[in-house]
């Protein structure tokens, strides 16, 4: 009677214990769909360390390496200047790290046409995403259980499978063998076969334990596959409507791809885990004794081999519809926002109308219409490097997410390039003025490789690295250059000399400041024309320099202006 009340206690608390955790898995699954709802609308609050960083690129360098050149994508300076990654965090709302990699690389390859439909398609997917909040939810769900990767990017880990190589299971074979001959002895001689089902049971464990070593860690592969498996099963079952059916079609027939490495995955995937269950434990024995686990898990490396085209893939596929949600997401926070009108040619005009920032709060906005390239000028600090940044990285937008943080974009499909936020580098010994001149160098250089899309540029302080003089006669002729071999540079200087010996080929237009009760106030507002005010003393003044000083240096600059010579009088 004791030993009956004993086994019920122990069944209710083992059905205690497991309702429990159903309950709170289903309450915070709950509480996780509620917070992706009310964060609709809002950017991502998660900042990354740079491993973090270089793990979500792995994919797109990756892909460089092995499937595609990289002549019209975002090169490492330009995403640099831009400030590319600050631009990733604030739009990154992906649940999975197929996600934020296929978003990473998605930033950094801009289309140069449309003619098989991909932006149309992807404008669909995003604004179906946008206004259908259950389906939404429900593919961020399953999108979540899909997780990330951890340290290491899936690209990866299929490179390091590939450095495993492949692995034949003759040797587990003969081990079963081994052990079913010493049964078998043991019943013909039993004094014989003991020692020999000893000696084989060693030889099977110490061989199992060894293998199991060097494929444990690999098993981390596999897991992600099957997540990602899992994850586009249950994507698939979602009730799109029929916005989305070719995006269901294509992942349904990646997904068909990996019914074999499924069969074998029950087995291996618990290689690395064990709750310390009797019979979990009795089956280790077994497994140590036949090699089974092992066997299995060299079929699905070799599936793996044999699939890896299939595996990236699915990746990408679960990729671009999490990236597709994340891209919704970062509409719905900006303030306002406006699909592209894009073109190909040379001759339509390139036109941002009310154009901002978007990584900046309460930004002022800008527009222009530009058929040529624009020289900007104005005093220190109003303005001219922003509205390059924010020029230039909504291009990039348009060209990635289709989506641009304005009220208007026109323009051509272009290659982009900067030379803006550039330093010595240390590591070579290069000083600032050859690291900007190789940098000018490469966008002239690129004009004359690629396809025919045309090059937009982005230079800020052209030269500032060595003396006025040849900085200014060595300016003129590189942005000459630019604009006859048809790229439209945007550029920024304090030179105002350049204005007037390049008016042939560029636009004017300023920034400007006003000095108000001892403080330079800034409207942020691009104007038509060069600039006519400087405030560099002023705010020597305003810092707290003393009277001395700034007298001297305004009567120097004055002079100066007065007849072009220089007095240190």
């Amino acid at each position: 009677m004791e030993i009956a009340v004993l086994f019920a206690i122990l069944v209710a608390v083992f059905l205690y214990v497991m309702i429990r955790g159903a309950v709170e898995e289903k309450s915070r699954r709950k509480r996780y769909r509620r917070q992706l709802k009310e964060l609709y609308g809002s950017f991502p609050d998660r900042t990354y360390s740079p491993e973090e960083l270089d793990r979500i690129a792995r994919y797109y360098w990756h892909t460089c390496e092995k499937d595609r050149g990289a002549e019209n994508d975002i090169d490492g300076i330009t995403w640099n200047d831009l400030a590319m990654d600050n631009v990733f965090a604030r739009m990154n709302f992906t649940q999975s790290s197929s996600g934020e990699e296929y978003l990473y690389a998605m930033l950094r390859r801009p289309v140069t046409d449309d003619r098989d439909g991909r932006q149309e398609k992807m404008e669909a997917h995003i604004r179906y995403m946008m206004t259908s909040e259950k389906e939404r939810l429900d593919t961020m769900m399953s999108l979540r259980d899909l997780g990330r990767t951890g340290k290491y990017a899936l690209s990866d880990y299929l490179d390091y499978l590939d450095e495993l190589g492949v692995r034949g299971n003759s040797m587990h074979y003969g081990c079963i063998l081994l052990l079913l001959v010493a049964v078998a002895v043991i019943f013909a001689r039993a004094s014989l076969g003991v020692p020999l089902l000893i000696a084989a049971a060693c030889f099977n464990i110490v061989t199992y334990m060894k293998e199991k070593g060097i494929a444990a860690p690999y098993v981390t592969t596999f897991a992600y596959i099957m997540r990602m498996v899992h994850c586009a099963d249950d994507i698939i079952k979602h009730h799109y409507g029929p916005e989305m059916e070719d995006y269901v079609s294509t992942l349904r027939s990646e997904r068909g791809s990996f019914r074999d490495f499924e069969k074998n995955s029950g087995m291996v995937l618990k290689m690395n885990a064990s709750t310390g269950n009797i019979d979990e434990l009795l089956f280790d024995y077994i497994k140590m004794l036949t090699h089974i686990d092992l066997i299995r898990f060299n079929k699905m490396l070799h599936i793996v081999h044999e699939n890896k085209r299939e595996i990236i893939g699915l990746a990408e596929d679960i990729g671009y519809i999490d990236a597709v949600i994340s891209i919704g997401y970062f509409r719905a926070a900006l303030p306002y926002y406006t699909t592209p009108v894009l073109r190909t040619g040379c001759d339509s005009p390139f036109a941002i109308s009310e154009g901002f920032h978007p990584c900046i709060d309460s930004p002022v906005a800008n527009s222009f219409s530009q058929r040529r390239g624009m020289i900007i000028t104005g005093s220190n600090a109003s303005g001219k490097s922003t509205f390059l940044k924010m020029t230039a990285i909504n291009a990039i937008l348009a060209q990635t997410i289709h989506t641009c943080a304005a009220k208007m974009y026109k323009g051509n499909y272009y290659r982009i390039y900067s030379s803006m936020s550039l330093r010595d580098d240390l590591g070579s010994g290069e000083s600032y003025y050859i690291v900007e001149i190789k940098a000018l160098k490469r966008i002239v250089d690129a004009a004359g490789t690629g396809d025919n899309t045309p090059l937009l540029c982005f230079v800020d302080e052209v030269l500032r690295g060595t003396n006025t003089v040849e900085r200014i006669a060595a300016s003129t002729q590189i942005l000459e250059r630019l604009s006859q071999q048809g790229i439209r540079c945007f550029a920024a200087t304090h030179d105002i000399e350049l204005t007037h010996l390049l008016e042939r080929y560029y636009d004017n237009y300023h920034f400007e400041e006003e000095v108000r009760n001892d403080d330079v106030l800034f409207s942020y507002r691009l104007l038509e024309g060069r600039a006519h005010t400087r405030n560099a003393i002023k705010l020597l003044e305003i810092i707290g320099f003393s009277k001395e000083i700034i007298r001297r240096a305004d009567d120097m600059a004055r002079a100066f202006l007065a007849d072009g010579e220089w007095s240190a009088e």
